[in-house]
């Protein structure tokens, strides 16, 4: 319902997704406990809640479900401040520690460091936040002077290898997509071969298998996938949104 006569909205999943990336060659963050422990600190469903006001789902891997060879049998992590102390207590890092997190100048994603930056404090973790001109967020994450960061990517093809390939292979580190500068050689090995593999099956298993890796090594915080709603005349029809965005007209028609 949208309160205006003739107006429909149609709401749909994009294939994109918003993380929270970690420079994994910088300490304390080259420490995997750590990593995880963030993933356990930070409440993601309250993002989803009241930042996107619904029009978004959590994650619990690199690729949304929307994209093929998406493994629906990851758990994840789920919001969990006492598992986030334990583990860095582990990590060394029983009294706390001190991290800066980067944005650009998108209101959502400022909203987002705001919100994580209280869930952080939380469980011992200082925050500073800073927004950056786009350029420069740019430059600098792709040269890897950051701790934490916030993007997005748009898995365009509705396929992993798009979806994982620049932003995990150990080749693409920087400019090319992977400003986590993570490594792993078993993810690059997997990488490599499902764009070597034709049959399906096979090729699904080795995303699935990409997708636990990547999980349990958390490069990211996996945070969400958006939706988006477009508004129509209730006369307009045969439109079907693309979910990358590129909507594709030429079977829509106006029956006035």
């Amino acid at each position: 319902m949208t309160g205006m006569p003739g107006i429909v909205l149609d709401k749909y999943q994009e294939l994109s997704t918003t993380y929270v990336g970690f420079n994994v060659q910088k300490p304390p963050l080259d420490n995997k406990l750590v990593r995880q422990a963030i993933n356990y600190a930070l409440d993601v469903d309250a993002a989803v809640d009241y930042i996107y006001t619904g029009l978004a789902n959590k994650l619990n891997s690199p690729i949304p479900p929307n994209v093929w060879g998406y493994n629906p049998n990851i758990e994840g992590y789920n919001y969990d401040p006492e598992k986030a102390r334990q583990l860095l207590a582990e990590a060394g890092y029983a009294d706390g520690l001190k991290l800066s997190l980067w944005t650009n100048d998108n209101p959502l994603r400022m909203q987002i460091a705001e919100m994580f930056q209280a869930n952080l404090a939380d469980v011992g973790i200082e925050v500073d936040v800073q927004i950056l001109p786009w350029a420069t967020y740019l430059e600098e994450t792709a040269a890897g002077k950051h701790d934490m960061f916030i993007l997005g990517w748009g898995t365009v093809t509705a396929d992993a290898d798009y979806g994982m390939y620049a932003l995990f292979h150990s080749s693409q580190h920087g400019d090319a997509g992977n400003r986590t500068f993570y490594s792993n050689p078993r993810v690059d090995e997997l990488l490599d071969a499902g764009r070597r593999e034709t049959d399906p099956e096979k090729r699904m298993a080795i995303y699935h298998e990409v997708q636990e890796l990547i999980v349990e090594d958390a490069p990211w915080v996996f945070l969400i996938n958006t939706s988006a709603v477009n508004g129509l005349r209730d006369y307009v029809e045969g439109f079907w949104p693309h979910p990358a965005g590129h909507h594709i007209l030429s079977g829509v028609s106006v029956n006035k």
